[in-house]
């Protein structure tokens, strides 16, 4: 108990490197975990270049991801509270979500397609300056092998691998990236700045970076913010983690749907429209909606906010 009072007294930075710290920790511990896994499953030839054979290669893939995704990110943010925080849940935004923020977080995903498509589109005709031509290419070639490696995973033909996939893309993201992205960290900046925006610009920014897809950053960027404000907006975890399992998910769903030829629509081109009304209308409707989450916000009506937080719901 003495050591849990140390920590809660620490300053917001050191609880910074502490959180960076637990995160390392917990992320190594997880990858010796899956190794320790998988070597179990299949054999000490799995680790081996020798170990050729592709089915085991991205079940082993997949086994690493969905244990790094609980190491890395689920862990670490519910330990750091626990150490630092004396009401960890409400810290984190364990509170129950308003309906009519459940039915707002749905249509925004719902409608989101076309704005999110265009930016995509517009992110990856993006290039660097000349004399940085190495660097573009070395980013192009990375993006594009982590691009067949997803393809590869979300090409599945059973019932199972659709499970599969929705829990190690679309459930694990969820509930981890939201855990640290938007509950400790925003969390955390709170305590530094005053208002809700720069925390919550700084952690999408963090977000969108530490996933190391250039080509992707300003789409992701834009997701981070929309996290991060119905976050601070609701004042539960669980909205904005089902706004991230929605959107992962609807990938899984139609790429499984695709493969198996159920429609011929690819995920790549779900939601994506040529048409600049439908890319406005989607633009306008997803801020419109996003506006009135902050109109039925928790220091706006009645619901459940962090106790003697008053002070950081300006903004």
């Amino acid at each position: 108990m003495r050591l849990l009072l140390s920590f809660r007294g620490l300053s917001a930075g050191t609880q910074i490197f502490l959180l960076i710290l637990i995160v390392m920790l917990s992320g190594i511990l997880s990858l010796a975990v899956a190794y320790l896994a998988a070597i179990a499953i299949w054999g000490p030839h799995v680790l081996s270049p020798s170990a050729d054979s592709q089915a085991i290669s991205l079940h082993f893939i997949r086994l690493t991801q969905i244990i790094n995704q609980i190491g890395f990110f689920i862990l670490p943010p519910l330990l750091w509270t626990r150490l630092s925080e004396s009401n960890p849940a409400q810290f984190l935004g364990f509170n129950k979500p308003r309906r009519v923020h459940i039915l707002f977080t749905v249509l925004i995903m719902a409608a989101a397609g076309p704005a999110i498509g265009f930016l995509i589109e517009w992110n990856e005709g993006l290039s660097l300056p000349q004399w940085l031509s190495g660097l573009d290419n070395w980013m192009r070639s990375a993006e594009e092998a982590a691009s067949q490696l997803t393809e590869k995973f979300l090409m599945v033909s059973s019932p199972w691998g659709l499970v599969v996939n929705i829990i190690m893309i679309g459930l694990l993201p969820a509930i981890g990236e939201e855990l640290l992205f938007r509950s400790a960290l925003i969390g955390i900046f709170r305590k530094i700045f005053k208002g809700i925006h720069l925390p919550v610009i700084i952690s999408a920014v963090l977000f969108s970076a530490l996933h190391l897809q250039f080509f992707g950053f300003f789409p992701r960027l834009l997701l981070g913010l929309a996290f991060g404000y119905l976050f601070v907006w609701s004042g539960s975890f669980w909205i904005p983690a089902m706004a991230h399992f929605i959107n992962n998910t609807m990938v899984v769903v139609a790429s499984y749907l695709y493969a198996n030829g159920f429609t011929t629509i690819s995920a790549e081109n779900l939601g994506k429209s040529d048409s600049s009304v439908w890319i406005m209308a989607s633009a306008i409707v997803c801020l419109t909606l996003l506006f009135m989450v902050y109109k039925t916000r928790c220091d706006a009506t009645p619901c459940q906010i962090k106790p003697d937080d008053a002070s950081l719901n300006a903004g």
